[in-house]
This record gives C-alpha cells, structure tokens and sequence, in this order.
C-alpha cells in the first residue's frame, strides 16, 4: 500500500509541476516534447509523442512511460538523430534525437494522461502527455 501511496504521489507531482521544469534547456542543450497530445487513430497526424532530445555527445538516451499509478506500460524507441529543427537532414547522424511512443504498439493503450521520462546523460526529462481516442 505504502509504494502504491508512493508512486501516486510522484505522478501528481509530475502532473502538477510546472512544464518549465520538464523541459528546460540544460548543458545537453534544448529537449523539448514535440507534441503532448496524441490521437492514435492512423490518420498520420499526432499518432505517436516524439520526445527531441538534444544530445551532441551521442551519450546513451532512454525512454520510459508510465501510467498514473506509476507503472511502466512502455519504453521509448529510438525514431531518428537528426541535425535539429525543422528539417531532418540525415537519420543517421545529428546532435538530436527523437524518442517515440506509439500507444498502439505492443498492446493498446487506453486513452489517459501518462507521464513520461527520458534520461540523457545525467539529465532526466518528465512530463506528461494525454491519449486522446
């Protein structure tokens, strides 16, 4: 009961904190979520959540979505590196790179909010984004 408490609390307190902290520039640079509502209905507009993360270094980048309880119900997957905003000049190399979530991959997900993280480096990236079906 005390870590299901404790994992609620970390999810209000993800969906209560400002979105400055989510995504504010840092010594990796500007990562910033790409869009925070998603409508997976294979229209090809908004169906994933694309995370760009700023990342010249090439240092390890993970991502992870969690329900609002605080469970895992997803890990991140590695779209491109590209060489930034707006266009995507190569897929192979670049100082950014985008982390995608399908919620109709590897089961459906109901719609919802779902909190998000990703870890590049030592700096950890939370927010949150909404399903909309």
């Amino acid at each position: 009961m005390r870590k299901a408490k404790a994992r609620f609390t970390l999810a209000l307190a993800a969906l209560l904190a400002p979105a400055a902290a989510f995504c504010a520039a840092s010594a990796l640079g500007q990562s910033i979520a790409m869009n925070k509502l998603v409508t997976p209905n294979g229209d090809g507009k908004n169906d994933v959540f694309i995370f760009r993360c700023y990342n010249p270094r090439d240092a390890a980048v993970e991502g992870k979505v969690f329900d609002l309880a605080g469970r895992e119900v997803a890990k991140m997957t590695l779209k491109q590196r590209s060489n930034g905003v707006p266009a995507v000049t190569d897929n192979v190399s670049g100082a950014y790179y985008d982390m995608q979530w399908d919620p109709n991959a590897g089961g459906r997900k109901p719609g919802g909010v779902y909190i998000y993280q990703v870890t590049a480096e030592t700096k950890v990236y939370r927010g949150t984004v909404a399903v909309i079906r």
